[in-house]
Order: C-alpha cells, then sequence, then structure tokens
C-alpha cells in the first residue's frame, strides 16, 4: 500500500464513516421516536440502500491501493462522493421536527436522495471509465460494466419518478439486492 493511498483512504473512510454513522444515527433515532413518529418502510428501505452502498464504496476503494500521489482532483471528488451520502443520509432519517410519518417525509424527499446517490455513483465511474479507455478493455468487459452501472441507475430512476409507494419501496428493495448481489459476485 502506498503512501498516497492510506493518506487518501484515511480522508475518504472517516467521510464515509460520517455517512454511515449519519445512517445509523437516523436509524436509532426513527426507532426511539417510533411511538410519536411512524417509522414505516421506505425511509428504512432507503437506510438500507445507502448503506449497502457506501460498504461497496468503502470496498472499491481498494482497487486504488496503487495510488501513486494524490491530486486536489481526486481529494475534491473523494469528498464530493463521501459528502453526498452523508447528505443523502440526512435526508433519509431528519431530526424529529414534524409529527408525520417517516415515509411521508422520505416520499417528499427522495429524489435528492437518489440524485445524491445517482452524483456519487456517476463520480466514482470516472476513473474505471478512464482505465477502460487508456488500457483497452476487452468489449465484452465494457459491456458487462455498462449494463451493472445501467441496471442500478434505472433502478433509482424509477425510485425518483415513482408515485407509488409501493413501486417505490418495491424498486429500492430490488436496488438493495442488486447492490448486494453484484458486489458478491463480483467481489
Amino acid at each position: 500500500m502506498s503512501d498516497a493511498f492510506g493518506f487518501m483512504f484515511g480522508f475518504y473512510g472517516l467521510l464515509l464513516g460520517l455517512a454511515v454513522a449519519e445512517v445509523v444515527s437516523g436509524f436509532s433515532r426513527a426507532y426511539d421516536e417510533r411511538h410519536s413518529r411512524r417509522i414505516g418502510v421506505v425511509a428504512p428501505l432507503f437506510g438500507a440502500l445507502l448503506l449497502v452502498d457506501l460498504i461497496t464504496f468503502w470496498m472499491n476503494a481498494w482497487a486504488y491501493r496503487d495510488l501513486e500521489k494524490v491530486s486536489y482532483p481526486i481529494a475534491l471528488a473523494v469528498a464530493l462522493v463521501a459528502l453526498l451520502y452523508y447528505f443523502a443520509a440526512t435526508q433519509v432519517f431528519p431530526k424529529a421536527t414534524e409529527n408525520d410519518t417517516l415515509d411521508r417525509h422520505i416520499m417528499e424527499h427522495r429524489r435528492v436522495v437518489i440524485f445524491c446517490v445517482l452524483a456519487s455513483n456517476l463520480i466514482t465511474q470516472v476513473p474505471p471509465a478512464i482505465i477502460a479507455f487508456k488500457t483497452p478493455w476487452p468489449p465484452s468487459d465494457i459491456a458487462l460494466w455498462a449494463a451493472l452501472n445501467l441496471i442500478y441507475y434505472i433502478l433509482l430512476g424509477t425510485a425518483a419518478l415513482a408515485r407509488s409507494k409501493k413501486i417505490v419501496s418495491s424498486v429500492v428493495a430490488v436496488a438493495i439486492l442488486y447492490v448486494t448481489g453484484a458486489t458478491a459476485i463480483f467481489a
């Protein structure tokens, strides 16, 4: 492991850790407030989606362990990815200021959460795309990489655009299974 990777991973790990802590704190707050504010299904599913995606980001960072130097654009991208997730986590489980259900809240704020997830995922796709162009990947590898990402983006887009809470919760549940399954296959 290079010193540059250790330095950058420490920064990335700290920021991702804050996002994970916010999701877990949100689950805890929601549980504590369950008598005055219903938890519902959609908000916990979004929280679980953030957790599995954050773990995937953490694991995927290992691919950059040969990082030779740290540059400002890399540090900025790392910060943007993790801070977008932190912001998304704060929107899934807000501090109790209303006596409304968490499901109603997340249905109203899900597009912001999904935008943060999509933006983070797209930012992390830049390095593999650059590598694919510099070191020609076999077309089948490019097609698989593109298809796997596209499926996830379609699931997220569907969750953002659907009006039905049942459809949103179903699609987010499928996205959770998809991320965990795809990650297990390619680990």
